[in-house]
């Protein structure tokens, strides 16, 4: 509390008060006391004197010191629960994850009226993506395949849809220069746009460069050559070769075969600028006898190198990652009503024979019990940084 102000007495000093008369003698007294009452009379009463003014001493009103505003009391910092780590085997299992599983490469031609043995109308083009994507599939490219690269996410098994001959349903503008919506580049771009979650636009084209049929010939429409190839690749699409003319391989001398692979590859690069053709579609399924041709080669200053190299039929194809897959001879199924029910029903029936991916394209996992068909089949030389994961099946 503030001490209040100096009074003027301080503890201990002396008094102010007069200092007292002395006594006087009782006869004085006597006498002092007649003289009054002679003066005053008997019925004067005397008023008593006022009392003598008190000092003043001033007030003062203490504000006692503003107490701080309270704050809120803070609230204290939570260290947050660490979220228990994810059992890596409950989520494979719930997944159910199976990369040594077969994978189907679908090969198409024609998108076109009306359906035949080598030809796929748009409307039963766009049920077969609905399908796919109904039934867990996402694409991917050829070359991803065969590369080992397989960014598919978890519990969905990869599907690669390739196309031979480059007709003009598969990529046809219209006359303003925009996608035909009922060529198959239009469809897989629809697909992509009402399924951004579930598809994705991914497909391997197969071109010819020189042959009687000029709708053949880079999809037809010479004045969009090149923008349909620039655009494909933007859109995340392949381009292959299909050899320069439709040429049998198996009937060609050394010579001949360069030729045609490296003058493929080198026109489509030219028309791409930056890109790579690394995939090649072998004519009619016809492989020359000496394979080693497929790998590299060159003719008159052009170069050619291929990673892949798919077959005209076969069925389903072995995983990657088992030691059954040869990125030279991948197998396709035809994308005919029947082969693809057969294929898509056996899967729907038999799913341990499935690729079924784990989500993360750096591992390889695989159950710990399969069908007697596949055990053993992991491949020892993975694609550099994978590691495989062999986890116990769900019961």
């Amino acid at each position: 509390m503030t001490p209040l102000p100096d009074s003027g007495v301080r503890p201990g000093a002396p008094s102010r008060r007069p200092p007292r008369s002395p006594a006087l003698g009782p006869v004085v007294a006597l006498l002092l006391a007649a003289v009054l009452l002679t003066a005053c009379g008997p019925t004067a009463t005397a008023e008593p004197a006022p009392p003598a003014a008190l000092p003043t001493v001033p007030v003062i009103t203490v504000t006692p010191a503003p107490s701080p505003t309270p704050t809120a009391t803070p609230t204290p910092t939570l260290t947050p629960t660490p979220s228990p780590t994810p059992d890596p085997v409950v989520a494979l299992q719930a997944v159910r994850a199976n990369e040594i599983g077969w994978i189907l490469v679908l090969e198409y031609h024609m998108i076109e009226e009306p359906e035949g043995r080598w030809s796929r109308t748009p409307d039963n083009f766009r049920a077969d993506v609905e399908r796919l994507i109904a039934e867990g599939y996402y694409p991917l490219n050829l070359i991803d395949l065969a590369r080992g690269q397989i960014d598919v996410p978890a519990g969905k098994t990869p599907i690669v849809l390739t196309f031979d001959d480059s007709s003009s349903g598969q990529c046809r503008y219209l006359a303003d220069g925009t996608v035909d919506p009922r060529s198959a580049c239009g469809i897989l771009l629809e697909m992509a746009r009402l399924h951004p979650d579930d598809w994705r636009p991914r497909a391997s084209f197969f071109i010819l460069l020189d042959v009687d049929v000029p709708d053949r010939v880079i999809f037809g429409q010479p004045e969009f050559a090149e923008k349909k190839l620039q655009e494909m690749v933007a859109w995340g699409f392949e381009i292959g070769s299909h050899s320069y003319t439709h040429f049998r391989l198996d009937q060609g001398t050394v010579e001949e075969v360069h030729w045609q692979l490296a003058h493929s590859e080198a026109r489509i690069e030219s028309m791409v600028p930056g890109y790579e053709v690394s995939s090649l579609s072998i004519p009619l399924g016809m492989y020359p006898d000496d394979e080693s041709l497929l790998y590299a080669g060159d003719s008159e200053e052009a170069h050619y190198d291929f990673e892949a190299a798919v077959e005209v039929a076969g069925g389903a194809s072995p995983s990657p990652f088992s030691v059954n897959f040869d990125p030279y001879h991948i197998k396709r199924t035809q994308a005919i009503e029947d082969e693809l029910t057969y294929w898509l029903t056996f899967f729907q029936e038999n799913p341990e024979f499935r690729y079924i991916s784990d989500g993360d394209p750096r591992t390889a996992a695989v159950p710990d019990v399969l069908p007697e068909r596949l055990q053993g089949l992991l491949r020892e030389d993975l694609p550099a940084g994978m590691v495989a994961i062999e986890y116990r099946a769900a019961p």
